[in-house]
């Protein structure tokens, strides 16, 4: 009977440690990954240019670890770095990026002033990506856990080059930028192919 109650208990210890685990809350699995940025989904437009007018420097990274490879007889670079974030502005933008994406998030997220986020990433296109075979971990001073992969996370740390050029591409002003009267308007997106007609061409 003693062994029956302990396994019962290690079991729902288990069953309690898994449940109350971070996890997605916002699922943009199905979301082609370059669409995640270019329709700028996890809302970071303003995060990135207050970066490029040095309103806050970016978060610092604390340590990094490079690796070279080969895949298929390809040259493949990856590695992994540590992130902290550890001013006011840098822990609004983390805070919210996690809040918005993921549900079981730590208490002590909110009243933290030192956040750290450690990921692997890879390189796809001369450009470093979160992978998204393995968990990130997230720590607050003596604690970390485990952070299911998510794209909002690899643009909050990744992402400046496509934003910056996101804003070139649409004609954003950067915040405080008088705007160049001179300049020419942005050009209106491109308008999708015409499809067929709709009598399929028949002339009467």
């Amino acid at each position: 009977m003693l062994r029956r109650t302990w396994f019962v208990t290690v079991v729902v210890s288990l069953v309690m440690t898994v449940g109350c685990g971070i996890a997605i809350q916002r699922d943009l699995s199905n979301v082609p990954p370059g669409q995640v940025g270019f329709d700028d989904m996890c809302s970071l437009q303003e995060y990135f240019d207050a970066l490029e007018i040095k309103t806050s420097p970016p978060p610092r990274v604390v340590s990094a670890l490079d690796l070279e490879g080969q895949s298929g007889g390809k040259p493949v670079r990856g590695g992994k770095e540590r992130f902290a974030f550890d001013n006011d502005f840098q822990l609004k933008a983390v805070r919210r990026i996690l809040h918005d994406n993921w549900r079981g998030l730590p208490d002590e997220l909110d009243r933290a002033t030192n956040v750290e986020i450690e990921v692997r990433w890879s390189e796809k296109a001369a450009t470093k990506r979160v992978v998204t075979d393995v968990p990130s971990e997230l720590s607050i001073g003596n604690k970390s856990w485990s952070l299911p992969y998510h794209p909002c996370l690899s643009e909050l740390l990744y992402g400046e080059p496509l934003y910056k050029q996101r804003r070139q591409l649409w004609g954003l002003p950067l915040p405080g930028a008088v705007p160049d009267a001179g300049a020419p308007a942005a050009p209106p997106p491109p308008a999708p192919a015409p499809g067929p007609p709709a009598d399929g061409g028949r002339r009467d």
